[in-house]
């Protein structure tokens, strides 16, 4: 999805798509002004690291398939311009493999992830620019502002489409630059 993101695209009936109409009608405010949509990756990181992600899986090649799935919650009183960054194994941060951002309004949880899955599995409202088919490493997720909760996790599946769910495991998610804490 690239540019504007519709109302319609935005707002028709998915898991994470509130159905209280109070929650909704402040759904569709933040979309007419702007503050809710899928940005193009712009050159850098929009903010500062936050987070690290331990663990990215997204293959696509062989029997078992998998996707690593990014959820971000914007804690603050602004609409956050978050990011999550996809990084192979074996290289540094400077390179990723993968991209992609989203305008995060205040209270509201966005999914990144590293590449597109059925809607019936999880609703990806933000995916990787290009989409990663055979990766693994880790992920940073950046933000302009600090007050965001982060929880990821890898999808297993099988069928040419994600059709068979096998498995879902949690990553670790570790304040950036710092030591995990053992937990």
């Amino acid at each position: 999805m690239e540019g504007k993101t519709t109302r319609k695209e935005l707002t028709k009936k998915a898991p994470n798509v509130p159905t209280d109409p109070r929650a909704l009608k402040r759904l569709e405010r933040h979309i007419e002004l702007g503050e809710l949509e899928e940005i193009s990756p712009v050159a850098g990181l929009p903010g500062a690291p936050r987070y690290l992600v331990t663990y990215m899986n997204s293959q696509t090649g062989g029997p078992i398939r998998s996707a690593t799935v990014v959820s971000v919650t914007n804690q603050s009183d602004k609409t956050n311009l978050v990011s999550v960054s996809y990084f192979k194994g074996f290289t540094d941060n400077t390179s990723p493999v993968g991209v992609t951002s989203f305008a995060i309004p205040p209270d509201f949880t966005v999914d990144f992830s590293s590449r597109d899955l059925p809607g019936e599995l999880t609703v990806c409202n933000s995916v990787c620019n290009p989409e990663l088919v055979f990766d693994e490493g880790r992920a940073i997720v950046s933000s302009r502002r600090p007050e965001i909760g982060v929880s990821s996790r890898v999808y297993y599946t099988a069928g040419d489409r994600d059709t068979e769910l096998l498995s879902i495991t949690d990553s670790k998610v570790v304040r950036f630059e710092q030591a995990n804490e053992g937990d």
